[in-house]
């Protein structure tokens, strides 16, 4: 199987996840593949907001200081109201900095990527889908100009809408929750207090909110319990519908509204997969999406995949079976990410709420939660970041 003490391990799928994966396993002295299905890596997508336990990772990689340099490091946040009342704030010096040296970052998903990018050796095959997984023991994929692969390992770390699941857990697709979520990366100069923290709004059936991602950029997000307009309406006519919806909001969010531009905004549904029963069969391993996409609340999708890409490295390297490897992956990673699905699909169903009373209701709820009990609760999750023992290289 080992060939010269190396395991052949090919990744399906060049995205945060995929990266990470690459680069983590290269840091222990193997060489991956890696097989992307887009065809280049273009400056486009929105913005993503890395937690502490992401940051943990990729200082153990030694990323963490790029990282920070190609976003912006955040001093804090805020929870408001549709009125503006704050219903609670986070101070990322006096809890995440305090106690694990790292707060949040808000980067471009772009300048991720790019980053990864120039810390990978190894060089990614754009354009090479998965179209199929045809046997997990012995192991044989089937890329999109047609050639088949027979690694040791083969990850896949291929999305929501993941091919190589097929050949783990067959029919399980994304499941929708009934809102939309519209997003954008928007020019505009933020008064002083919002240019380095993070910003949300609870309303009813909306939930808003952003970061600032590099200087004089801004990450925006606001869901909507359904489209605003039709996808047939022109381009002015989805802007004027999101300015009106939003428009309304505390500050900063009516500034970033009418500094967007037509080709600015995004929209999409928002979506999950199920718990999966399993994580590998035979030769082959999820992680990312792939194995556990979550709702976007809570901030943890990137992150858990992250946590996915050190941890499965560490195995793959640490054992002389893939199998074995992939039994101490699953069960460090699987309990911690299936509890974290859960929490992003509860807070996705508060914060989507369609009713006004539910609606204030969850939001006095979010403003007596005493304050102890809040940092304990965010303490008590970045303490439980899964950071296998260090390499040189590391």
């Amino acid at each position: 199987m080992r060939q010269n003490g190396m395991l052949d391990v090919a990744i399906i799928g060049g995205g945060i996840c995929g990266l990470t994966t690459a680069i983590a396993l290269e840091r222990r002295g193997t060489e991956p593949r890696i097989y992307e299905a887009a065809t280049e890596y273009r400056p486009v997508g929105a913005g993503i907001l890395l937690h502490t336990n992401a940051m943990l990772v990729f200082d153990r990689l030694g990323l963490a200081d790029r990282i920070r340099d190609a976003g912006v490091a955040l001093d804090g946040g805020e929870i408001r109201s549709p009125a503006g009342r704050v219903l609670k704030r986070l101070d990322l010096s006096g809890v995440e900095r305090a106690a694990f040296g790292h707060g949040y970052v808000a980067i471009h998903r772009a300048a991720l990527q790019r980053v990864l990018l120039d810390a990978l050796e190894t060089e990614v095959q754009t354009g090479m889908a998965c179209t199929a997984v045809e046997s997990t023991a012995p192991l044989i994929a089937t890329l999109a100009d047609g050639t088949t692969i027979e690694p040791d390992v083969l990850v896949g770390a291929d999305g929501i809408d993941s091919t190589v699941r097929e050949a783990i857990v067959p029919g399980v697709s994304r499941r929708r929750l009934e809102s939309v979520v519209y997003r954008a990366v928007v020019s505009v100069d933020l008064s002083p207090p919002y240019r380095s923290r993070g910003f949300q709004c609870w309303g009813v059936g909306t939930y808003t909110g952003g970061a600032p991602i590099d200087t004089g950029r801004v990450y925006w997000f606001g869901t909507a319990p359904e489209p605003l307009t039709p996808e047939s309406a022109d381009p002015a006519a989805k802007l004027a519908a999101i300015r009106e919806h939003f428009g309304g909001y505390p500050e900063p969010i009516p500034s970033i509204v009418a500094a967007l531009e037509p080709g600015d905004v995004f929209r999409s549904g928002l979506a999950d997969v199920p718990r999966l029963e399993r994580w590998r069969r035979g030769s082959v391993v999820l992680a990312g999406d792939a194995a556990h996409a979550l709702l976007p609340f809570g901030g943890q999708g990137a992150a858990q995949g992250i946590e996915d890409a050190i941890v499965l490295a560490h195995e793959l390297t640490a054992h002389d079976e893939p199998a074995a490897a992939f039994d101490s992956y699953e069960g460090t990673r699987k309990p911690r990410a299936d509890r974290v699905h859960d929490e992003a699909r509860r807070m996705g169903w508060l914060a989507t709420r369609q009713s006004s009373l539910g609606a204030r209701v969850r939001n006095l709820g979010v403003r007596v939660l005493p304050r102890r009990l809040f940092d304990r609760i965010r303490r008590r999750r970045f303490a439980e970041t899964p950071l296998p023992k260090a390499t040189r290289a590391e």
